[in-house]
């Protein structure tokens, strides 16, 4: 589908993001120039992520001793200073339990020697396999985590507010001293950035999906559909490791019968639902007959005031679209949709956006979709950020995706999303409403065209890496491109590619919310690896 740029009144933040208030039980975080700490984070913490880890009772975060690299340096508590002794990678085994690893030293908490007794001390060592060295994240009323060990039960606990206080294993008795909140490093917690974040026309001041409702766990079709039905705000969670298939009993649906081109996949034929006015030749079948096909998914729609959530990198969601129309304050993060009847094309989305405001769609990993991965038409205040559109398909015509993203007469931020072995649409920016802001992309292997512009659309293209991707930036008709072609990098086919359009005024009748651009050179490893589930 097509999709427009946004405009833009630039406004550039410094190297910080600022602060931004806490709505509801969610926080983000707080940069500043400084090492302030961060607001405490009540989302659920995602596998792979870098955090600091704040205690509720004393403020403090856990360190390393003197920064050591050493097995056996002890865990104490100390004010924050955002130094990588203070930086943990929390790890999911996939067995319930977690690890957390040291930044700095990438070393492991680890009850030391084993032991089961009170008062046991917490300490860093290698790896080695050990339930010592494996930990139990259990949410609390107070939306902080209780930290228990997997070989003894106990708690993570520290005993007062001092500095240097030595972190240890403790029966838990529910106190503040054991009760931990696992912080971001980088990036939001829980709110969104871009568009999302902002007022808009809804009377909505910024997203914040199910706010403070108690979380619902769902792990069949149709719980699920139930609880993104409800007229009631909620937080629907996806367990870790848990993949919720909403393919029905195969179907029958007519279509179009349509050779590959030559020049891609002689011999192959792909099959089309036709839309609308079309017919089969049109679509480019030699004559009208009509083949019967199968189909198999569903179509969910998302009441209002929703947010549905992964726990995990493994959270899936198999054969259904995520239908937002007519909705606002919706948030979708952390879970990976796929398999909706990928060997048709035009039936079914991964997500659909139709007059919809105020969405979040962050940390989605989107495969083997038969139209488009997100297709947004007619909405506003919409952010998409660390998404991962992936388009191998072996089904259709070059093993790749067609038809990725649509925006539409639509206000959208896309900030670090990573297209990979797509086709074309990524996005598409259509119509003279459309206000697309593109900052720290990264474009791989793309065949026909990265974005395009037509009708009026309007888009701002700054810092955005394009790796071997054909037309990076392609105004295809009367679309209006401002990109910083000096920010972003063209590499491969990107590097000669004659389609870097660019030139046009944009965004002259809207107010922009601050942003930081990351170093486009790290792109081609921060996007690939920080998007999708975590």
């Amino acid at each position: 589908m097509n999709s427009p740029h946004i405009t833009s009144v630039e406004r550039r933040l410094s190297a910080w993001k600022k602060a931004v208030l806490a709505v509801g039980v969610i926080a983000p975080l707080l940069f500043t120039a400084s090492a302030a700490q961060a607001a405490n984070c009540t989302s659920p913490a995602l596998d792979g992520t870098l955090y600091s880890v704040a205690n509720l009772g004393s403020g403090k975060v856990l360190d390393i001793v003197n920064g050591s690299l050493q097995s056996g340096a002890n865990v104490q508590q100390w004010g924050y200073a955002g130094s990588a002794n203070q930086q943990f990678y929390v790890h999911n085994l996939g067995n319930g339990y977690w690890s957390i690893q040291g930044k700095q030293s990438g070393l492991l908490f680890d009850v030391l020697n084993q032991s089961l007794d009170e008062g046991a001390k917490v300490v860093q060592w290698a790896s080695n396999g050990g339930y010592n060295q494996q930990w139990q994240l259990k949410r609390s009323t107070t939306g902080a985590y209780n930290v228990v060990a997997r070989h003894s039960g106990k708690s993570l606990t520290i005993a007062d507010n001092n500095d240097g206080s030595l972190a240890y294993q403790a029966t838990d008795k529910a106190t503040g001293y054991q009760r931990w909140f696992f912080n971001p490093v980088s990036g939001s917690c829980g709110l969104p950035d871009g568009f999302a974040s902002q007022s808009g026309p809804d009377g909505l001041s910024t997203t914040t999906g199910g706010g403070t409702a108690a979380p619902v766990t769902v792990t069949s079709c149709s719980a699920l559909v139930s609880a993104l039905q409800s007229s009631s705000p909620a937080v629907v969670q996806i367990p870790a490791g848990t993949t919720i298939d909403c393919r029905t009993p195969d179907r029958s649906q007519s279509a179009c019968a349509v050779a590959c081109p030559s020049y891609q996949d002689p011999g192959k034929t792909t099959y089309r639902i036709p839309v609308g006015t079309q017919t089969c030749v049109s679509l480019g079948s030699v004559d009208e007959t009509r083949y019967a096909r199968t189909r198999n998914e569903i179509n969910i729609s998302v009441a209002s005031n929703k947010t549905l959530v992964g726990l995990d990198q493994a959270s899936k969601l198999v054969g259904a679209t995520v239908n937002l129309t007519n909705a606002k304050n919706v948030i979708v993060r952390n879970l990976s949709i796929e398999n909706v009847n990928p060997g048709l094309v035009e039936a079914g989305d991964g997500i659909t956006l139709s007059n919809s405001s105020h969405i979040w769609i962050d940390h989605v990993h989107f495969s083997l979709i038969s139209d488009g991965h997100i297709d947004i038409q007619n909405s506003r205040n919409v952010t998409l950020s660390w998404n991962r559109f992936d388009g191998i398909n072996p089904a259709v015509c070059a093993n790749q995706h067609w038809y990725t993203n649509l925006v539409q007469d639509s206000q959208v931020t896309l900030h670090h999303n990573f297209w990979y072995k797509t086709g074309g649409r990524n996005p598409k920016l259509d119509g003279s409403a459309t206000r697309a802001h593109l900052y720290n992309n990264y474009w791989q292997d793309i065949t026909y065209f990265a974005i395009n512009a037509d009708h009026s659309a309007q888009g701002k293209i700054e810092a955005d890496y394009f790796a071997n991707s054909a037309k990076p930036h392609w105004n295809a008709g009367t679309g209006l491109l401002d990109a910083n072609v000096a920010s972003n990098r063209y590499t491969g086919v990107s590097a000669t590619d004659a389609y870097k359009d660019t030139g046009a005024t944009v965004f002259t009748d809207i107010v922009m919310y601050p942003y930081t651009l990351d170093n486009v050179d790290n792109l081609p490893t921060q996007v690939p690896n920080g998007a999708g589930p975590r």
